[in-house]
């Protein structure tokens, strides 16, 4: 992978990991190290992050939508942001909801011999948004 285009693959990649649950795919594109902050929540290293993704299982399904990637190089790492709509559908009372969250990544990406991967990737929450919705009919 290119350093230039690094930053979009790991994204798309994330996205694509958690929403097919290939949880163990993000030891490939994270540093041991890795650590994430969000609301409510930390991950002080990669195998801890991949232990609190579990959470979304409670989640029938997942659909992140990744934006617009942003940042600069300095050396062997990437400081920047990724914004993406994150959809969560679950049931309640036998009715379906999405719950919608507008995010944007702090990114710290680090090229080392295996190649470029996440330092961190820390969540803040600009917007949700959870309602009643129809579930897709095919037929």
């Amino acid at each position: 992978m290119s350093r230039e285009h690094a930053p979009a693959r790991l994204a798309a990649a994330y996205a694509k990991a958690v929403d097919d649950r290939e949880f163990a795919v993000m030891e490939t594109l994270m540093w041991p190290e890795f650590t994430q902050q969000g609301p409510g929540f930390a991950a002080p290293s990669r195998e801890v992050f991949i232990g609190n993704l579990e959470f979304l299982r409670q989640f029938e399904r997942t659909f992140h939508l990744v934006g617009q990637v942003a940042g600069e190089w300095e050396g062997d790492r990437y400081r920047g942001e990724t914004y993406c709509v994150a959809s969560h559908f679950f049931q309640r009372e036998g009715r379906s909801f999405c719950l919608d969250m507008g995010i944007r990544y702090q990114d710290v990406i680090e090229v080392r011999a295996e190649g470029a991967r996440y330092l961190s990737r820390d969540l803040n929450v600009v917007w949700q948004d959870e309602r009643e919705i129809t579930p897709p009919s095919f037929g």
